[in-house]
């Protein structure tokens, strides 16, 4: 499966760790430059930053506009592939996970979730698949709340979320990603993708620490300009809470809302 692996070229020592990472792993990955705050003017800034929830920093749009330029390669390569982040830390046996999910061929799926981050997600009951002697499961996942660091993302999958831009404004990017309801993902567990500033979270040894080039969206304080603004933005927030409530009654009878599984021994 190609990997493809956003990187801000600034981000020297984080290319390092992902070269030593994919040798250990055996596994290669084809760089896609990450789109720079450099890249933004003001005016795409002031188009394109104020219509989610809360306003995005320059830096959350960059990040975005970096995976929707991974969308347009999966769509150019007509494959599926791995959509990572440049401070994704990957299970040891992600090679054989990668080869057996290429091998399904699936023609239903959008979106593969391979990760997990700190909170609840809400997925089937029962799992679609086992794969690798049931070592891992395969669950319908119906809402997600955080996290893009890694996903297997497919043609129709990436179709689907660029057509979404053309009545959806961009949002921080695993926001946008969590809101497509078109989508029909799927979650792998156990996890094999984690992000580097979770790993002292769920007890892993963090030997390496690197400086954020976002900074946790889930820790930021948005600033709005006015009172106006401020309750333009809280009424979106309002009814995006609204869309996820309505999302889970709607799968309910077959859902479940729980952590999904960690096994620190895999990394």
């Amino acid at each position: 499966m190609k990997i493809l692996m956003i990187h801000l070229a600034s981000a020297a020592e984080r290319l390092y760790f992902q070269q030593q990472q994919f040798s250990k792993l055996g596994l290669n990955f084809e760089i896609l430059a990450a789109v720079s705050i450099a890249h933004i003017s003001e005016q795409q800034y002031q188009q394109q930053a104020f219509g989610w929830q809360r306003p995005l920093r320059k830096v959350e749009l960059a990040c975005f506009l970096s995976h929707k330029t991974a969308w347009e390669k999966v769509l150019e390569l007509n494959q599926p592939c791995l959509i990572l982040e440049d401070d994704a830390v990957l299970a040891k046996n992600s090679r054989e996970v990668l080869e057996n999910i290429e091998q399904q061929q699936f023609s239903d799926v959008d979106l593969i979730n391979l990760e997990v981050r700190s909170r609840k997600k809400i997925v089937s009951k029962q799992a679609k698949l086992n794969i690798l002697d049931g070592q891992f499961k395969l669950f319908e996942l119906y809402q997600d709340r955080t996290g893009a660091a890694g996903y297997i993302l497919y043609p129709e999958g990436a179709k689907k979320l660029i057509n979404r831009l053309k009545h959806t404004a961009p949002a921080i990017a695993d926001g946008f990603i969590c809101a497509s309801y078109e989508l029909t993902s799927l979650q792998i567990e156990p996890a094999v993708v984690i992000q580097q500033d979770q790993m002292q979270v769920y007890g892993l040894i963090d030997a390496l620490q690197f400086a954020s080039t976002i900074g946790r969206s889930e820790h930021h304080q948005a600033v709005y300009r006015n009172l106006a603004e401020k309750m333009t933005f809280k009424q979106r927030r309002i009814w995006g809470q609204i869309l996820m409530a309505l999302r889970y009654m709607q799968v309910l009878p077959k859902a479940e809302k729980r952590w999904i599984h960690l096994d620190k021994q895999i990394f």
